[in-house]
């Protein structure tokens, strides 16, 4: 089952918004539009992969508003209902939500698995990595 194109433009339009204001660094404002364009995804909202992209731009717009309980939920959410766990991107957002919100263990274990899938791509904060240093020393995988 798929969007209707009018339905699905009035979402990317919402998003493409956002993005720019993403871009701006207005993030406040980025949220916003994601939002708007979350609220018209129908129900149930699993059913829809716009689902998943417009609930990982609202993420990651809490976290980079240092929002990180609010994006945290967000990415339970992705995790959880979404089953996006082979979702490198929101595996890392995900890991550094619970960095910040003090499940460093758990944290560590998702920031790993995104380290696995993606290397260093995806860690544009040391903290992060050093976070996971010990993990990846430890590894076979990418250096």
């Amino acid at each position: 089952m798929e969007l209707s194109d009018e339905l699905y433009a009035q979402i990317t339009r919402h998003t493409d918004i956002g993005e720019h204001y993403f871009e701006e660094g207005k993030f406040r404002k980025a949220l916003e539009e994601y939002k708007k364009a979350f609220e018209l995804i129908p129900e149930p909202k699993t059913d829809w992969e716009a689902s998943v992209w417009t609930l990982a731009a609202i993420g990651d717009a809490h976290f980079m508003l240092r929002e990180f309980v609010s994006a945290l939920k967000v990415f339970e959410q992705l995790m959880n209902e979404y089953h996006e766990e082979g979702n490198p991107f929101a595996r890392v957002r995900y890991g550094q939500c619970l960095y910040e919100t003090g499940k460093v263990e758990e944290a560590r274990e998702h920031l790993f698995a995104a380290y696995e899938m993606e290397g260093d791509e995806l860690f544009d904060n040391d903290k992060y990595r050093e976070a996971i240093s010990d993990l990846i020393g430890n590894s076979s995988g990418k250096e």
